[in-house]
C-alpha cells in the first residue's frame, strides 16, 4: 500500500505538468481553432532561462518566476503575431508548420547559449523530504502540484467571475457573435496565445528542478500533455487540469508496477481508445453544426 501510494503521488506531480501545458493547447484551440504544436518548446525555454536566471545569474526564485512567465507571456505575443495570425488571415493551415518552426528554433538557440547538455537547478525549498501520512514527498513535487491545484481554482473563478474570463467563453463559443457583442475577438485571441506559452513557461519553472534543465526537455512533456487535452477534451480547460493529475497518477502505477516504456505505449493507447469512443474528450462537449 506504502509503494502504491508513493508512486501514485510522484506520479501526480508529472501529471500536474502535462495538465498545465495541455490547458495551453486547449486555450488555443479554444479562441482560434489553432495549437501551438511546439508548446514543449516554450516549457523547455522557461526551463533554460530558469536555469540561467536562478543558477547563473544567482536570482532567488521568487524573482525568476514572475520573471521568465512575463517574458514568456511577451514572447508568446510576439510569436503568435509572426507565427500563427497571418496564416489565420490568409484563411490557411500554414500556422502548422510555422508553429513548428518556431520550436525548433527555440531549440537551436538554447543549444548554441546553453549547450546540449544537462544543466542541474538546486530545489526551491530544499531537497529533504516531507513526510505525509507515511508518504515521502520532495518539497518541489508539492510545490508543483500546489501551483498546479492553485490555477485551477484561478481558472474557475477567472472563467465564471471575471469579465474577461467571459469574454474568452464567448469567443470559445462563436468567434463572429462574440465581435458584433462589442468583443475584441482579435485581442482575446492572441492573449490566450501568449497566456499559453506562459503557462508553458510556468511548467518550466516547475520542472526543471526534478528534471534537470537542457534543450530536449520539453519534447515528451509536449506529446504528453497533447494527449491528455484530447483525452479530457480540448474545450475543457478545469477538466483538463483535473485529468492531468489523474493522468499522472495512472503513468506513476504503470511505470512503479511494469516496464517503464509500458506508460507511453498505455497512455497514447487511452488516446486512441479514447478519441474513438468520445471525439470530443470526456469533458468537452459535442459541437453543434451551424447553418
Amino acid at each position: 500500500m506504502y509503494f502504491f501510494l508513493q508512486v501514485a503521488v510522484s506520479g501526480i506531480a508529472a501529471g500536474a505538468i502535462y495538465g498545465l501545458v495541455a490547458v495551453g493547447y486547449s486555450l488555443t484551440f479554444s479562441t482560434t481553432r489553432t495549437f501551438n504544436f511546439a508548446l514543449g518548446m516554450w516549457v523547455m525555454l522557461g526551463g533554460m532561462l530558469t536555469y540561467c536566471l536562478n543558477v547563473q545569474m544567482g536570482l532567488h526564485s521568487i524573482i525568476v518566476l514572475p520573471a521568465v512567465t512575463a517574458l514568456l507571456f511577451a514572447l508568446g505575443l510576439l510569436a503568435e503575431r509572426i507565427s500563427v495570425y497571418p496564416f489565420l488571415r490568409a484563411g490557411n493551415d500554414l500556422w502548422v508548420v510555422s508553429t513548428l518552426a518556431v520550436g525548433f528554433l527555440l531549440i537551436d538557440f538554447a543549444e548554441i547559449i546553453w549547450g546540449r547538455g544537462q544543466n542541474s537547478v538546486p530545489p526551491y525549498f530544499g531537497d529533504e523530504p516531507v513526510l505525509l501520512w507515511s508518504i515521502s514527498i520532495r518539497p518541489q513535487q508539492l510545490l508543483t502540484i500546489a501551483t498546479v491545484c492553485g490555477i485551477y481554482f484561478g481558472l474557475e473563478y477567472f472563467y465564471r467571475r471575471t469579465l474577461s474570463g467571459k469574454a474568452v467563453r464567448a469567443v470559445s463559443h462563436d468567434r463572429e457573435v462574440s465581435s458584433l457583442m462589442g468583443i475584441n475577438a482579435r485581442r482575446i485571441e492572441a492573449l490566450s496565445y501568449a497566456t499559453a506559452s506562459a503557462l508553458a513557461g510556468l511548467a518550466g519553472f516547475l520542472i526543471v528542478p526534478i528534471t534537470g534543465a537542457e534543450p530536449h526537455l520539453g519534447t515528451g512533456i509536449g506529446f504528453k500533455a497533447f494527449a491528455v487535452a484530447t483525452i479530457a477534451g480540448l474545450t475543457a480547460p478545469r477538466g483538463i487540469l483535473l485529468f492531468g493529475l489523474l493522468y499522472g497518477a495512472f503513468e506513476g502505477l504503470v511505470s512503479g508496477y511494469f516496464y517503464p516504456g509500458m506508460r507511453d505505449i498505455i497512455g497514447f493507447t487511452l488516446m486512441i481508445v479514447a478519441l474513438y469512443l468520445r471525439p470530443q474528450g470526456l469533458f468537452g462537449q459535442r459541437e453543434e453544426e451551424r447553418a
